[in-house]
């Protein structure tokens, strides 16, 4: 609940009916929306010819624009300068804002809180097919003072988004030169290789099936794509696991997601996996002798060299259906550098990714600025 007043969006919105008619030869500076309230997306202009739109409408700085598909998951902004003279299609709804009721700053927070878009198309299996109208987000209460309280609002937010964002940008430029650096680092390890040999014959394919028990209680692992580790599920009875057969998997272990490896879905087991289990849609490996590090494998296949390596070994088709088979993948032939070259990189990238981890934790950064946006408008900022 919120401390502030309540009124619809309406008292302060209105739709803007000043949509033009397409020319064929004139060009047009075409923008779109970036969804969970990341605001607006320049796109590549478009003549006239090239669009079966016969209106466009201009934005202008300070009005509001929505996508009617997208809204539900953020998909709104208040124009910035910078896309002043873009043109959207009847798709993007334009409304102008009345700023002796509204501070557009402070729309500009309001739009991207989530609890708004909860509020502007009811949740279900069918949410990608509704479509959010102007008369439904004109209608939706919303926390809405009056303007000396909503500048005082904005000013905070200006002040603690700023900083927030600054730390994100810091996150991911130290993320960017950790990437570089693993490049670089694979790359020599790579040039220093004193044999090759199939993945098959390197590694040894190992996890066990667990016989699934009806009054048991079983905690499932993921692994997230492009490197990003080891997901722990929330505990669950028999009947929340899928169909698919269930196994325990060794600490150390390289793992791979069938389905995702092609997009980085690629880890190594640690202690605190310990009591969790895998599907069968997870391989994991360990070494046969000591030529091979599977920390160092990871940083490997994750590389450039490594993800087309392991794309290779996936299946054709669309992107989300390129499953990898677990022979074409133990087929690979990998370079192997020495063993004391291969603990040194991965001891060198492992230790900087768990200082980056700790200093700039990506799920608490990621629930940083919705908990600052709910602490603002239900009154206590």
């Amino acid at each position: 609940m919120t401390d502030l007043p309540q009124r619809p969006l309406g008292v302060a919105l209105a739709k803007f009916m000043g949509s033009v008619p397409v020319i064929p030869e004139t060009e047009y500076r075409i923008a779109g929306i970036y969804s969970f309230g990341k605001g607006l997306i320049r796109r590549s202009p478009i003549s006239g010819s090239e669009t079966s739109y016969r209106n466009l409408t201009p934005l202008g700085t300070g009005q509001l624009v929505m996508s009617k598909l997208n809204a539900w998951e953020g998909a709104l902004a208040v124009v910035s300068e910078e896309f002043s003279g873009t043109f959207v299609s009847s798709e993007y709804p334009v409304f102008g804002i009345n700023k002796d009721v509204a501070d557009p700053r402070y729309l500009k927070y309001l739009v991207s809180w989530p609890t708004l878009w909860e509020q502007l198309t009811p949740r279900g299996s069918m949410v990608r097919r509704k479509r959010t109208t102007p008369d439904t987000l004109l209608a939706t209460h919303v926390p809405f003072p009056g303007l000396v309280e909503q500048r005082r609002i904005a000013d905070k937010l200006d002040a603690v988004i700023d900083r927030v964002d600054s730390v994100i940008k810091l996150r991911d430029h130290l993320t960017a030169l950790h990437s570089n650096l693993a490049e670089s680092l694979i790359d020599s390890a790579v040039a220093s290789a004193n044999e090759s040999a199939r993945i098959g014959e390197t590694l040894t394919f190992t996890r066990t099936p667990v016989e699934i028990d009806e009054a048991g209680i079983y905690r499932t692992i993921g692994i997230r794509s492009f490197g990003r580790g080891i997901i722990h599920h929330p505990d669950v009875s028999p009947d929340g696991l899928s169909k698919l057969s269930y196994f325990t998997f060794p600490e150390g272990a390289l793992a791979l997601s069938n389905l995702m490896a092609w997009e980085g879905g690629i880890s190594v087991t640690q202690t605190e996996d310990a009591g969790y289990i895998a599907s069968n849609r997870f391989f994991f490996y360990l070494p046969v002798d000591d030529r091979a590090n599977t920390s160092y494998l990871r940083h490997f296949l994750l590389s450039r060299q490594g993800l087309a390596l392991v794309g290779s070994a996936c299946s054709a088709g669309a992107e989300r259906n390129r499953t990898l088979g677990r022979k074409r993948f133990e087929a690979l032939t990998i370079p192997l550098p020495p063993r004391p070259v291969q603990d040194h990189v991965a001891s060198t990238l492992d230790r900087l990714a768990e200082r980056l981890s700790t200093a700039y934790a990506e799920p608490s950064l990621a629930a940083l600025r919705p908990s600052i946006l709910n602490a603002a408008f239900t009154g206590q900022l």
